[in-house]
């Protein structure tokens, strides 16, 4: 069994070497329950605001100042790539930082740690290749390879071609073939298969599938977790509380037996209806060691939201009130005065100090109902001009002339992210022409965005590819015609055929216009106030892990129920028991009262200085009205 231990001495060397290094900032100040995590290997329940990414990062230098084994390492399994930057952003300044970003030590996604050590070691190991894991990609694929009746077909059964994939299924990986039980001798089951095998013989994967052959490879070697284990003694898994069922069952079959520690906030799992996978229960149901010390609202915030923690955990804060800064507020409005909710927020935010309200956001949990919601309310209720896919996102083309039309048409903004988007598509051109790379030492890459220069270089066609790409980023959307001529002079560039159906699917001409853009500096869904306070409206979901000065959480409405009336009772009374979640029972009252809680919990729990609640007043019965204000609300009319 490996051993190793941390003291409070160790502790005490890492944060007297980093207050050194960050001499201008705070010094860092652990209490008894952030010393308990990084000295033991309990699961942790961290409250919003209290610096878990930090105490991640403080345990990892501890334990690399003290690492005994170059062949064995540190394993850091985060959900998402921002997750895992502000893990490394963390360590990187400590003279130990660096050797936990290199071999033998793992400090990443979930996914990208499958993919590395199990999938894609089990596809090679099969002959296939994998060239790219991107559902949108797939799903996209995929409807344009079958007929337009398979996909009719799949209308009328409520479902897609995004589930035609490989899942893990009675300890077996199968083909999902979605609209069909089983085998079928029917046009579109015929049709589906072709495309899928079309699909996989690209390289191209579902990032679930990612899971399936990683199963896939340990059921068939099971010295495969033997290997893992004895790689991996020490694992870390941040916002444990978002792992899917699936993604736990993996974890805990792999590291069964070593020092693993799961952190994370079960009150903030707001993504248990989402999707049809199930949530995980190992951690979110367990008892945890928690930390209820938050660093980043001020006490009366504090107070207000300890009701709607689903695990009743008492919220304590080291940050200190503001002096004259305004309270916390209810803001009731009926139907005349609802679009005069979002002018009463910024009249209150506008009372903290300009160097205070720097961050203001207004959030809800429904952008939009379904058609036909009686009496709907959304965040396009309080202000008509929401637009919920107005958001900055990253543009994944499906084929080249998708990429080439969006770049021919910005008209602003950087060029060079235009670029990489091209150089990106063209990589995958060159990728699935079966082209490998010439690196240093004589071996050879799969193309790349990095490596395409040396590929264009040792072809000499370097400077024809610049004017090529030049004219696609300065010109105009391609025509079917002047398309016809780039393909062949790109294909001479490259030096690949156009022959295969894989290729040539991926350099067909695309008439269909190219998508919106938005500019990384556009702040898009922005309300100004008469007195210039800007607000920015965004889902609840969009806003998780952000800390703004002030918040306004806009009631809105699913089903029959309105989320900010169902829950006040517990805003008021924290000792009320919880709503329990039923994952096989989504939508019974119950079940929307659980997930009610935890969206509003991280809604409300985002703001440093300011937090406002948006309700009808039919909402709200007198005495419930009155006991707010017992409890330090301001309450007010729009």
């Amino acid at each position: 069994m490996f051993e190793i231990s941390i003291s409070d001495g160790d502790i005490d060397d890492v944060i007297s070497t980093l207050n050194k290094i960050h001499s201008d900032q705070p010094p860092l100040i652990l209490d008894a329950a952030r010393r308990a995590a990084i000295k033991d290997f309990h699961d942790i329940q961290a409250c919003p605001g209290s610096g878990k990414t930090t105490l991640v990062g403080l345990k990892l230098l501890c334990l690399i100042q003290k690492w005994p084994d170059p062949f064995r390492g540190i394993c850091v399994l985060t959900h998402t790539n921002v997750a895992r930057d502000e893990i490394l952003k963390r360590i990187r300044h400590h003279p130990g930082g660096h050797k936990l970003q290199k071999y033998p030590h793992f400090i990443g996604t979930i996914q990208e740690f499958v993919n590395t050590f199990l999938a894609l070691p089990a596809c090679r190991s099969e002959g296939g290749s994998v060239a790219r894991i991107d559902d949108a990609y797939c799903e996209e694929r995929l409807r344009r390879m079958t007929k337009p009746k398979t996909r009719a077909y799949l209308d009328k059964k409520f479902t897609s071609v995004a589930e035609l994939r490989y899942v893990w299924r009675d300890n077996a990986m199968v083909l999902n073939v979605p609209g069909f039980a089983g085998f079928s001798n029917s046009d579109s089951y015929k049709d589906l298969i072709a495309a899928k095998a079309k699909l996989v013989a690209s390289g191209a994967y579902f990032y679930s599938e990612m899971y399936a052959l990683g199963r896939k490879l340990m059921a068939e070697n099971p010295h495969v977790l033997e290997i893992l284990r004895h790689r991996f003694p020490v694992v870390m898994i941040d916002e444990m509380q978002d792992a899917q069922k699936f993604q736990d069952d993996l974890i805990n079959l792999i590291f069964e037996g070593g020092h693993i520690q799961r952190l994370g906030d079960p009150d903030q799992s707001i993504f248990d209806d989402l999707g049809n996978e199930e949530p995980n229960s190992s951690y979110n149901n367990a008892v945890l060691l928690p930390i209820a010390e938050s660093h980043r609202f001020v006490p009366d915030v504090a107070t207000h939201i300890t009701g709607l923690s689903h695990r009743k955990l008492t919220l304590t804060t080291t940050y200190a009130p503001l002096p004259n800064a305004p309270k916390n507020t209810v803001i009731l409005y009926d139907g005349a005065t609802l679009p005069q909710v979002l002018e009463s927020f910024t009249t209150i935010a506008g009372q903290l100090d300009p160097e205070r309200r720097k961050i203001i956001k207004a959030v809800g949990g429904v952008s939009e109902n379904k058609p036909g919601t009686a009496a709907p309310l959304n965040l396009r209720s309080y202000w008509p001009e929401f637009d919920r896919t107005h958001h900055v996102k990253s543009f994944a083309p499906t084929s080249l002339c998708q990429a080439v039309a969006y770049c021919a048409a910005c008209l602003k903004g950087d060029v060079h992210r235009y670029h990489q988007v091209l150089l990106q598509a063209i990589a995958d051109v060159l990728r699935h022409s079966g082209v490998r790379v010439r690196g240093k030492g004589g071996k050879d890459y799969p193309p790349s965005r990095l490596n395409l220069a040396a590929h264009l270089h040792e072809r000499s066609t370097a400077h024809r590819f610049k004017l090529l790409c030049a004219a696609w980023i300065m010109g105009v959307p391609p025509t079917a015609e002047t398309w016809a001529v780039q393909v062949l002079e790109l294909a001479d560039i490259l030096g690949i055929s156009v022959a295969s159906a894989v290729v040539k699917d991926l350099l067909s001409f695309d008439p269909s216009p190219p998508p919106t853009h938005v500019e990384e500096t556009d702040t898009g869904n922005c309300f100004v106030g008469t007195n210039g306070v800007k607000v920015q409206l965004s889902t609840i979901h969009s806003v998780k892990g952000e800390t703004h000065d002030a918040t306004l959480v806009l009631e809105t409405k699913y089903q029959k129920l309105f989320d900010v009336k169902e829950m006040i009772p517990f805003i008021l009374n924290p000792a009320l028991a919880a709503p329990i979640f039923d994952p096989a029972h989504p939508k019974t009252n119950e079940s929307i009262r659980a997930s009610f809680m935890k969206k509003l919990y991280v809604a409300s729990s985002r703001p440093r200085h300011l937090l406002c609640l948006a309700i009808g007043r039919a909402q709200l019965t007198a005495a419930q009205i009155q006991e707010l204000e017992n409890h330090r609300w301001q309450i007010v009319d729009a």
